[in-house]
């Protein structure tokens, strides 16, 4: 398993991947693609037997992310925290540690921020995704009812500082 920048040449099947799991995650186009990777503290991609079958966004403080998450964290945490915006398995490789390892990787990038923060979509529940996020000490910190009527759980872990 590689975990890689995410180049343009990675788009088609980012693009791609984000469409399986939507209604877990914000739609996905090209041009909001390009725009998110050009203001993302990571785009990246992980490469498994030389195929692309997770990619992670995520944002620092003062980003020009206009996600209604990343605003109610900014205005909660100031400039202390990492936003993971999404991350994405394909299907078919779930539940083989990709996720818990780019999660580790993106914590260790993340020791200049007090916390690391992400939305869970909660009514309808994500079940995998909140046991997974539970599992890994991330604590509910508030609720946000999204334009589409969902309800996403705004959650935060606490990094360590050396």
């Amino acid at each position: 398993m590689k975990l890689r920048p995410m180049t343009s040449a990675d788009d088609p099947v980012v693009l791609a991947l984000n469409a399986t799991a939507e209604g877990l995650v914000d739609p996905l186009g090209p041009d909001r693609l390009d725009w998110l990777k050009l203001i993302a503290a990571h785009a990246a991609v992980v490469e498994l037997d030389d195929r692309v079958v997770a990619f992670v966004l995520t944002f620092a403080p003062g980003s020009a992310h206009d996600s209604l998450e990343f605003h109610w964290f900014a205005e909660t945490y100031a400039d202390r925290f990492l936003h993971l915006d999404r991350i994405v398995v394909a299907e078919e490789h779930r539940r083989q540690g990709i996720a818990t390892a780019v999660y580790r990787a993106v914590e260790r990038s993340a020791r200049q921020f007090d916390r690391l923060v992400c939305g869970i979509r909660s009514d309808p529940p994500d079940i995998a995704g909140l046991a997974f996020h539970a599992g890994r000490d991330f604590v509910e910190v508030g609720k946000l009812r999204r334009p589409d009527g969902t309800t996403t759980a705004l959650c935060s872990k606490e990094l360590a500082t050396d």
